[in-house]
């Protein structure tokens, strides 16, 4: 009995999870995305600002030694590791989009020594279903407060 209330549970809240685990989907999605990293960067004035990077990026510590970091240091997943190029975007747009915000987040968590990224940033190209394209950009949580 408590297998066939937990299996309806997954079954019956699998619309509430973005990558629909334990959903039935009869077609796959045919969207893409295509994903430009960069990161936030203080200005002399205060503020911030987006520098694009090409997933790799040098960066001061603070005793000035120089380190590089790579996107590809942290990130495994076969569509998220490739920049620039549109993807098939395995179980959907909101699957991959979750997916990659954890991937921001783990990034930005990870760069020891990088004393002047404030925060990762993504660009998404995403083309849903044949659709029109249109942008979003997700950025990882921030560094320093």
């Amino acid at each position: 009995m408590a297998y066939l209330i937990i299996q309806s549970s997954l079954v019956l809240t699998a619309g509430l999870r973005p990558d629909g685990l334990f959903s039935f989907q009869m077609f796959n999605e045919s969207s893409r995305i295509a994903i430009a990293i960069g990161r936030r960067m203080p200005r002399a004035d205060g503020g911030t600002t987006v520098v694009p990077t090409d997933g790799a990026w040098d960066a001061v510590d603070a005793t000035g030694a120089v380190h590089t970091f790579r996107w590809t240091d942290r990130v495994r997943d076969p569509i998220l590791r490739n920049l620039g190029r549109p993807m098939h975007a395995s179980y959907g747009v909101e699957a991959q989009l979750f997916r990659l915000q954890e991937a921001l987040d783990d990034a930005a968590g990870h760069l020891e020594g990088d004393t002047e990224t404030r925060a990762v940033v993504a660009d998404v190209r995403i083309w849903r279903n044949g659709r029109e394209a249109y942008e979003k950009r997700l950025e990882s949580r921030p560094r320093f407060p």
